[in-house]
């Protein structure tokens, strides 16, 4: 039976159709198509003859994946076209989808990809569909055949971001609420970590794919949660984000790097599009979701001293239609790190996901990490700044952080129709923690007094979610993206009545006298019940507007009415705040040529007030809530397909907090603001066939204006370094196929550890190599990798407690089954 679609192109649904932000050649369409999905790209041998498009206009499509015949049909509509084909050549084929703007040859031909289905342009006008000849040239019939194309037989999935693509990913998952979208032309400095690096940098948590981002300072991994505290435009980011899903709080939030598909980085203030906390950047956690194809993968390694750990990585679909799918990743780790601590991670994720149906999809996540290290390394006081060596540990056995999470999130997206979609999503984790820390303070003859503190047992609960409904149209030919939405975040802390306990040592002790200090007693207090102590909540209603005027000029406008609530008891104290703020942002942009966009933008965000924490004399102290403003002007410019560069001038109007210094135990408090004046540099993707970089920088010029106090006025905030230099590079040789050489150079400038900037952090450039061989072994794949990290053994601090991290050599070898 033959088909025929059949939709005027004068039809009334047509005055809802969105133009293109992009006019290409469709051949040029054809390749930006497949980076966004992941695609290589090959063609038959008739391929060669040049095409020209036959439609001069671009359609927005948001097909989902699912049956091929369903999709056609959805695609004829929206693009107004008669599609003739027989219903028993397309009869149990899937497609992948078909999400975002294209011209209407080039989007058919990415909706038939992998299908062995060529397209011919019929002279009367719409297109024929058929099997593709095995052998033959169509041209020589004088038909116009489109180019086929085909996932790569070498693919073991398809995904963006792979190492073959330089780690280029062209579209971002989401920002806050505006929905999937093209990097490049997203009006926000963006940097994205794909699986693949992760995985070929054996990087053991997020603080290695930190230190070579150049948007982000290398962090210090959090002695409690495992989350890394990322520095970026100088401001920390503590609060993470999963899935677009924003959590309030960082503790109870442990986050394993065998759940990651990709980590999207935002630089710069992101108020609007989150809700408070994340002045400097904000940090998404994109999760890994069931592979398209069967996905078998073992792979056995060390991370450094004797830490040996497995992983096996196993997803695909259930059933033949392809609806359905999977995925399970399991990590054992065990051994010791470099300097000695002796660590125990078990980690499992599981993920199901289905398009129920034509029009709806339904993720479920869940994620158990249970992780414990003994004898972790002490934090630093230190009133003049030395060198202390980084490769010993300086800890005693019982100085312990054992976290055990369970993580669930699921996603909801129904596309009702091409102008109307719905997406939700909610999030829960409860985490249990137990922390012994030591302190030392450094008394000025190398030796050092101590403080040892016991969180004994605690529990936090975060809860996070979303709904938003977008809808198409137009007005007077100018399209919109209208986007409404709710957002909201909740996190609570249990904690036993009598809190933490200090005590004090009782001599001064030399660095290698420090791990033989006994055990203390902490008394009966771990047996006190669990009682909630301290809550925080954001919550943000949204309303955002991606207008596009023409090919070349767009804007996104936004409102978010924010409310940020906090409520404090027992051994925090009593105390409850409750402040609503409307932030706006606006963002204008401009594409000069095809390949680049240039932007201005112009956001708000409120910040809550600090629950100081348990290092500071006024701990639980919460102090007010502020509002910070952020300017940015921005270029991104798409080199080749696999390499964006892209740059930003920004400046952030921050309300200033700070430790006071005070002896024996320091206050944390507010007066005048920061100011960050600064630009940024990105450059990510293959720049040869065989060499492959990402590099870049950040210049700053950071201070503190407008403080009562004159010791404040004209000084560098704590912890931020205003100049920042990277590059990571890969070289395939070409004359031993499957071998990379790896490596990178990675520069931090000074910072200062104190608000009066007498304690000065030198800065420091760290050095890495690696390589990396691809084979087959009984026909399937194996990759084997070796990562020497601080080559050189850089004895260096990471921030004014922290010390940097040792030389470690880590290895890897996985394989399909």
């Amino acid at each position: 039976m033959t088909i025929i679609h059949f939709y005027p192109i004068t039809r009334f649904l047509s005055a809802f159709n969105l133009p293109s932000l992009l006019r290409s050649a469709s051949l040029c369409g054809v390749i930006f198509g497949l980076v966004f999905g992941g695609i290589n790209l090959t063609q038959t041998a008739y391929a060669q003859n040049k095409i020209e498009p036959i439609e001069a206009d671009v359609r927005t499509f948001n097909i989902p994946a699912g049956p091929l015949d369903v999709a056609l049909d959805r695609f004829s509509r929206t693009a107004g076209v008669n599609l003739t084909y027989d219903a028993a050549l397309i009869s149990e084929i899937m497609t992948k989808g078909l999400v975002g703007r294209y011209s209407i040859s080039t989007g058919l031909m990415v909706l038939l990809a992998g299908s062995g289905i060529e397209v011919i342009a019929q002279p009367g006008g719409g297109y024929a569909l058929r099997k593709a000849p095995v052998t033959g040239n169509p041209a020589t019939r004088g038909e116009t055949v489109f180019p086929m194309m085909t996932v790569s037989a070498a693919a073991d999935t398809v995904k963006q971001g792979t190492e073959e693509e330089g780690y280029r990913v062209s579209n971002v998952s989401g920002i806050g609420l505006w929905d999937e979208r093209s990097l490049r032309d997203t009006p926000y400095s963006i940097s994205v970590v794909p699986a693949d690096l992760i995985e070929n940098i054996n990087a053991q948590n997020m603080g290695q794919i930190f230190k070579m981002n150049p948007l982000t300072q290398e962090p210090v991994i959090h002695s409690l949660t495992g989350v890394p505290v990322v520095t970026i435009r100088g401001f920390q980011t503590v609060n993470p984000i999963y899935d677009g899903i924003p959590l309030a709080f960082s503790s109870g939030s442990a986050v394993s790097v065998i759940e990651i598909d990709r980590v999207e980085i935002l630089s710069g203030t992101s108020g609007f599009l989150y809700g408070g906390g994340r002045v400097g950047g904000a940090v998404n956690y994109v999760t890994k979701n069931s592979t398209d194809v069967p996905l078998r993968r073992l792979t056995f390694g060390n991370y450094g001293g004797t830490q040996f750990y497995g992983h096996a990585d196993v997803g695909g679909k259930f059933d033949n239609q392809g609806r359905f799918g999977y995925r399970a990743n399991l990590l054992y780790q065990g051994g010791d790190t470099a300097i000695n601590e002796p660590v125990e991670q078990k980690v499992a994720n599981i993920v199901l996901d289905g398009q129920i149906t034509d029009t709806l999809y339904v993720d479920v996540k869940y994620t158990y990490n249970d992780y414990r290290k003994d004898a972790i390394q002490s934090l630093f006081i230190m009133p003049e700044r030395v060198t202390i060596d980084t490769s010993k540990r300086y800890s005693p056995k019982w100085a312990s952080n054992d976290i055990e999470s369970h993580k669930a999130h699921t996603s909801l997206r129904w596309d009702p129709s091409e102008h109307i979609t719905l997406r939700s999503a909610f999030f829960y984790q409860n985490t249990n923690m137990k922390n012994s820390q030591v302190y030392l303070y450094d008394q000025g003859d190398r030796t050092f007094t101590q403080t040892f503190a016991n969180v004994g047992k605690e529990n936090h609960e975060n809860y996070g979610g979303y709904v938003y409904l977008d809808t198409q149209f137009s007005t007077f030919n100018i399209d919109h993206k209208l986007t409404l939405g709710y957002s909201s975040t909740f996190y609570e802390y249990f904690l036993r009545n009598d809190g933490s306990v200090y005590l004090d040592g009782s001599n001064s002790l030399t660095l290698n006298e420090i791990k033989s200090i006994q055990k203390p007693d902490w008394g009966a207090f771990e047996n006190e019940p669990m009682l909630p102590v301290y809550a925080d909540r954001y919550d943000n209603i949204l309303i955002g507007d991606n207008i596009t005027f023409n090919d070349q000029w767009s804007a996104m406008v936004g409102l978010n009415y924010a409310t940020t609530i906090n409520k404090a008891s027992g051994s925090y104290g009593d105390g409850k705040y409750d402040k609503s703020e409307l932030t706006p942002t606006v963002s204008l942009l401009y594409k000069p040529i095809e390949n680049a966009t240039t932007y201005v933008s112009y956001m708000e965000a409120l910040q809550q007030g600090s629950r100081v924490g348990n290092f500071y004399a006024n701990r639980g102290e919460i102090l007010p809530p502020l509002v910070s403003k952020q300017y940015e002007v921005g270029a991104k410019y798409d080199i080749n397909p696999n390499l964006l560069l892209s740059t930003a001038l920004f400046r952030i109007e921050k309300a200033n907090q700070y430790s006071d210094g005070a002896t024996p135990q320091p206050n944390l408090v507010q007066d005048g603001l920061q100011v960050h004046n600064g630009v940024e540099l990105v450059l990510t993707g293959k720049v040869t066939d065989n060499l492959t970089i990402m590099g870049g920088g950040t210049l700053m010029d950071i201070s503190v204006e407008k403080a009562e106090s004159p010791a404040l006025e004209g000084k560098k905030p704590t912890n931020a370094a205003s100049r920042m230099g990277k590059i990571y590079a890969e070289y395939a040789l070409p004359w031993i196929p499957g071998l990379s050489l790896t490596g990178g150079i990675y520069y931090t400038g000074e910072k200062y550890g104190d608000t009066a900037n007498t304690d000065k952090i030198p800065s420091y450039t760290l050095y890495d190599i690696g390589a990396r061989y691809s084979t087959r072994l009984y026909d399937k794949s194996l990759i084997v990798r070796l990562n020497v990290f601080n080559l050189t053994g850089k004895n260096y601090w990471q921030d004014q407690f922290t010390l940097g991290v040792p030389r470690t050599v880590a290895f890897s070898a996985s394989m399909m089954f």
